[in-house]
């Protein structure tokens, strides 16, 4: 939080205040050390508090929101900084008649009034079909669209159809502004890993620091000799494996900003549901409830498409990542309201191929 210095008359002002309160009573104003003492411990206690109010804003962990984004972003994240929001992009399918033109601009509605406008015009080809890219015109998370889903024109264009049919993989690569606890992780994670020279640490930062992505996994050598292998995810998008056209802007990123040598490959992880079967008690929808959150974040913490160490970097040579059973019961026996349970699924060890990112499936209880 910001802090404001008080004049000095205004401090005399309150010192004057202070010393009547301090001096109320008759035996204490008969005794001048009691009110003065009284006074001065008030300045100086504010006195250590802004000292205090300093020292937080000295460290990303612990400052303001405001020295955050115009201090320590900057100088850990020189030429990034806070993600903006991006709008979301992709391919629709337009129907009519042949011959039949199409201008950049023209704008198309979501059913809940969400836009998009075609960035670049084209004509309707003979069958009858004109495959047109769109962008959103709100940038954010709520513009991606998912592959069959429909755009209406919104002003009637002749010879063209009013419904335009979304193309895989989607209206995808929108998302939101960063949150502001991200952007503080990711100043504390790159001060606390010191300078960007290439390791698998820095590719993850770079990847991070492009709109939608939420983690990043870099795996070295897994695709041969001096190859790196980033893995990512879109956690906040309503599908968080990230499709062929995220991939590819991922790709493309890292490419212009990071080592320019070696190849590099960017993928999604392989999803891997783990379904449960459990018998808890006492058995009520308050307890499964507890249960189902403290799995999740567990598989949340765990789960990895590369094995990690205990520092968070990448084991060479690269494998899968085990999440073992004995994590699981123990997260279930502490789980609130839990009293006992049986766990008969899993009955070993969740075990994951390299790539594989372990999820929660469904749980049967029993």
């Amino acid at each position: 939080m910001s802090m404001t210095r008080p004049t000095l008359p205004e401090l005399k002002r309150q010192a004057a205040a202070e010393l009547p309160l301090a001096g109320a009573d008759d035996t204490l104003r008969r005794n001048l050390y009691t009110p003065l003492s009284t006074a001065l411990a008030g300045a100086v206690h504010g006195l250590y508090g802004y000292q205090d109010a300093i020292a937080a804003e000295l460290f990303p962990e612990t400052c303001s929101e405001e020295r955050l984004l115009n201090v320590h972003a900057p100088f850990w994240l020189p030429g990034d900084g806070r993600k903006e929001a991006i709008p979301a992009q992709g391919t629709v399918l337009l129907t009519g008649n042949a011959g039949t033109a199409t201008d950049a601009g023209t704008v198309f509605n979501r059913a809940d009034g969400t836009q998009y406008a075609v960035r670049a015009g084209g004509v309707v080809a003979g069958d009858g079909q004109l495959l047109a890219s769109v962008v959103c015109l709100t940038p954010g998370q709520a513009g991606n669209t998912e592959p069959g889903g429909t755009l209406q024109l919104a002003n009637p264009v002749a010879g063209l159809n009013s419904v335009a049919t979304v193309q895989s993989p989607g209206l995808s690569g929108g998302a939101d502004i960063e949150d502001i606890e991200d952007l503080r992780a990711r100043v504390v994670a790159v001060r606390r890993n010191g300078g960007q020279v290439g390791r698998a640490v820095d590719w993850e930062s770079w990847a991070l620091e492009i709109p939608g992505v939420t983690r990043a996994w870099a795996a070295p050598k897994l695709m041969g000799a001096g190859s790196m292998t980033v893995y990512f995810m879109r956690d906040d998008d309503a599908t968080p494996y990230p499709d062929a056209t995220e991939q590819a802007t991922v790709q493309s990123y890292l490419e212009s900003t990071g080592t320019p040598w070696g190849e590099l490959f960017v993928v999604a992880p392989v999803r891997k549901l783990v379904p449960m079967s459990i018998k808890l008690v006492p058995d009520n929808a308050s307890n499964r409830s507890a249960v189902t959150k403290a799995l999740t974040a567990l598989f949340s913490r765990e789960a990895s498409p590369v094995a990690r160490d205990s520092e968070g970097r990448t084991i060479l040579p690269v494998s899968g990542v085990t999440i073992r059973r004995s994590h699981l019961t123990e997260t279930i026996s502490g789980a609130t309201g839990e009293d006992d349970h049986t766990l008969s699924i899993p009955t070993g060890d969740v075990v994951c191929a390299i790539g594989e990112l372990a999820e929660l499936g469904s749980i049967t209880w029993l």
